[in-house]
């Protein structure tokens, strides 16, 4: 029975955990570079979205400018130049107060820490 199982190490116990260990790290390793990859190419996405979505606001911000100017090249006449500023700036600005009254009252809701029921 002894003549059956060869005399070198390559089949010890030791050398069989030794083995697995290395295959265990080779595949951790082959893990790690596909996760990377793909976070890698997640974050390209992203950043292509991001770059899209910073045009449309700037886009978004010049026809919001356009449209005041607009609005005070229209009431120029009637009001007059000084008065047709002021109005425009009031406006927007109540818009702007509007705007950041719905925001602060959106992240109150959000952060609310609720009681829990007894």
């Amino acid at each position: 029975m002894a003549e059956l199982l060869p005399d070198d190490d390559s089949n010890s116990i030791a050398a069989l955990f030794s083995r697995l260990i290395d295959d265990a790290e080779r595949f951790v390793r082959a893990e790690i570079r596909l996760y990377r990859a793909e976070f890698l190419s997640r974050v390209g996405e992203a950043q292509t979205a991001i770059i899209l979505g910073v045009v449309a606001l700037l886009l978004a911000q010049a026809a919001f400018i356009a449209t005041v100017l607009g609005l005070l090249l229209i009431l120029r006449h009637p009001l007059g130049e000084v008065w047709a500023t002021i109005v425009v700036v009031i406006v927007s600005l109540c818009i702007a107060a509007l705007l950041v009254r719905i925001a602060i009252a959106k992240v109150r809701k959000i952060t609310e820490i609720k009681d829990k029921p007894e």
